[in-house]
C-alpha cells in the first residue's frame, strides 16, 4: 500500500480525504481540518526520511584536499552569493592549491569586505606563500585588532615572524599566547621550541618545564627540556630529567638518545653507549646511530664503531661524519715498521744470512818473476 505525499494530503478535497482514511485504516469522522491533520501525522510517521546528500559547499573543500582544486573552484563559483563570504573563502583556498596566489588574495579580500574577519588570516597565508611574511604578520595584527588574544591568530603571526627572521619577536608573541591561554598546554611547548631555535636554551628549559607542569604526559616537552638543559651546559640536570621521564616511558628513543649524549658529555662512556644502543634499537635513525658510533669510537671500541658507521652509510650513503669515522678507523696500509720474520736456514745464496753466505773466490795475482 503506497502512502500519499504530504502535498497530496494538503490539497485533497473532503471526499479524497475520506477515501484516504478508508485506505489507511483511519477514523474519517470529524471536521475536515482534524481529519486532514490525522492523515498528515500518519503519513509523516511512516514516510522514510530523505537521505542526506552532500552539496557543492560540502564537496568543494573535499575536492581541494584530495588534490582537485580546479573542480573545487568551479563548484565554489556555482555557490557564490552576494551576501555569503564562505564561498569566496573556499574559492580562495582552491586558488591557493592551484598556485594562483593573486586570485586567491582577491577572493579572500572579497570575503573580508563581506564581513568575515577570518578572511584576513587567509589573505595572510596567501602573502606568506608569495614570500611576504611581514605583510602576512600585519594582516594577523588587523585580525587581532578585533579579536585580541585569539590563539590561532597569535600562533600564525608567530610563525610568519619567525620565517621573516624576527625570531625574538616571534618568541614574544608565543609567550603572550601562552600566558593568555593557560588551558592549552601545548602552547608552552611551542614557545619553548621557538626559544630553542632562537638560541635561548635557558629560557627554553623554563618554558618546557612550564609545559610539563601543565601536562605531565607531554613527552615532547620532557625530551626537549633535556635537550635544552644539555645545550645550556647543565648536563647533570639533563641526565636527571631524562632518567625521570624514562621511568614513565622507557621505550622513548629520542629520550634515550639525549640521555646517551648527556652521559658522553659527562665522561660516563659505558652508560652512554648502553643508552644509545637502546635508542638505536627503538629508532633506527642516522643521527642516533651516528651518536652511538662516536661514543664507541671515543671509548676505544673500534670494531663496534666501524659497524655503526657502516650502518649509518647504508641509511645515508653520503654522510660526511660517517665517512670520516670510517676513514679514521680504517687500518693504514703500507705505513709503519714491518715486522721481521725469524732467520731461516736456506741454501739459496741470494737469501742466505750474512753468516752463511759463501764468500766469492778471490783471483790470485802472480808476482813478477814467479
Amino acid at each position: 500500500m503506497s502512502l500519499p505525499s504530504l502535498a497530496e494530503v494538503e490539497h485533497a478535497d473532503w471526499p479524497s480525504l475520506q477515501r484516504m482514511c478508508g485506505t489507511l485504516g483511519l477514523n474519517p469522522k470529524g471536521r475536515s481540518a482534524v481529519v486532514r491533520m490525522r492523515v498528515l501525522d500518519h503519513v509523516r510517521r511512516r514516510t522514510r526520511p530523505e537521505g542526506w546528500r552532500a552539496g557543492p559547499a560540502q564537496l568543494a573543500p573535499l575536492l581541494t584536499r584530495l588534490g582537485f582544486p580546479d573542480l573545487a573552484a568551479r563548484l565554489w563559483e556555482s555557490t557564490i552569493q552576494l551576501d555569503a563570504p564562505a564561498p569566496w573563502v573556499g574559492l580562495g583556498e582552491a586558488d591557493l592549491a592551484r598556485g594562483r596566489l593573486t586570485e586567491a588574495s582577491k577572493a579572500f579580500g572579497r570575503a573580508a569586505q563581506m564581513g568575515d574577519p577570518a578572511a584576513d588570516l587567509h589573505r595572510a597565508e596567501a602573502l606568506a606563500l608569495n614570500g611576504d611574511f611581514e605583510g602576512a604578520a600585519r594582516l594577523c595584527d588587523a585580525y587581532l585588532a578585533s579579536r585580541p588574544g585569539d590563539v590561532r591568530a597569535l600562533a600564525t603571526k608567530a610563525g610568519f615572524l619567525a620565517r621573516a627572521g624576527f625570531v625574538d619577536e616571534s618568541t614574544r608573541v608565543l609567550r603572550a599566547a601562552t600566558e593568555a591561554h593557560s588551558e592549552i598546554p601545548s602552547l608552552a611547548r611551542t614557545w619553548g621550541i621557538a626559544l630553542l631555535k632562537a638560541g635561548h636554551p635557558e629560557d627554553a628549559a623554563a618554558a618546557f618545564q612550564e609545559a610539563i607542569q601543565r601536562d605531565a604526559r607531554d613527552a615532547a616537552a620532557w625530551v626537549n627540556r633535556g635537550a635544552a638543559l644539555l645545550l645550556a651546559g647543565r648536563t647533570r640536570e639533563a641526565i636527571a630529567v631524562l632518567r625521570e621521564f624514562l621511568e614513565l616511558d622507557p621505550r622513548r628513543g629520542e629520550a634515550l638518545n639525549n640521555l646517551g649524549v648527556a652521559y658522553a658529555l659527562a665522561g660516563r662512556a659505558r652508560p652512554g653507549i648502553a643508552a644509545l644502543e637502546r635508542a638505536a634499537t627503538q629508532l633506527e635513525l642516522p643521527r642516533i646511530v651516528l651518536n652511538l658510533a662516536k661514543a664507541q669510537e671515543e671509548a676505544g671500541e673500534g670494531s663496534d664503531a666501524t659497524r655503526a658507521y657502516a650502518q649509518v652509510l647504508r641509511m645515508r650513503p653520503e654522510d660526511a661524519e660517517a665517512l670520516g669515522g670510517q676513514k679514521r678507523l680504517a687500518p693504514e696500509q703500507g705505513k709503519g715498521p714491518v715486522a721481521k720474520e725469524p732467520a731461516r736456514e736456506t741454501r739459496d745464496p741470494a737469501s742466505a744470512s750474512p753468516k752463511t753466505r759463501r764468500a766469492p773466490a778471490r783471483k790470485s795475482r802472480k808476482r813478477p818473476g814467479e
